[in-house]
């Protein structure tokens, strides 16, 4: 696993985050996760402090690498969808997964929820990096 920031403190690490009901994390969720593009979604419940200063400049760095205009993230009010690749034109995503949406409460100033694609490629340490570089506190 990466070294970054979000993961020096063990804030990284998947397997110490709550377990959503229902997702395929669940021991109690009927069956193995499915495989292939099907997967179900893993949701990881986090509590990731972002600074005011880096809040803004995750909105920022959002915003100038906008899917519609050349880059890999969709920035949502409350949440920044992460793709693989930039769509090929405005409102139309072609070939472009899902790797997986990074959830944000303006509230509190805190990263509460990292979903993950599995089948789209998307792995928890991905979407780290993704927020790290959102973030500016890795290079992108």
């Amino acid at each position: 696993m990466d070294d970054g920031p979000f993961r020096s403190t063990g804030q990284g690490d998947a397997a110490s985050f709550p377990v959503v009901p229902g997702s395929d994390r669940d021991p109690a969720a009927s069956g193995t996760a499915p495989a292939g593009p099907d997967r179900s979604p893993e949701i990881y419940d986090v509590d990731i402090p972002i600074p005011p200063e880096l809040l803004a400049h995750m909105g920022t760095n959002a915003h100038r690498h906008d899917v519609q205009i050349g880059g890999v993230y969709d920035d949502k009010i409350v949440a920044v969808a992460v793709y693989d690749r930039p769509w090929p034109a405005r409102s139309d995503p072609g070939a472009a997964r899902l790797l997986g949406t990074i959830y944000v409460s303006t509230r509190t100033d805190r990263v509460y929820r990292i979903e993950v694609n599995p089948g789209a490629g998307g792995t928890f340490d991905d979407l780290l990096t993704h927020l790290e570089r959102l973030t500016g506190l890795a290079s992108e």
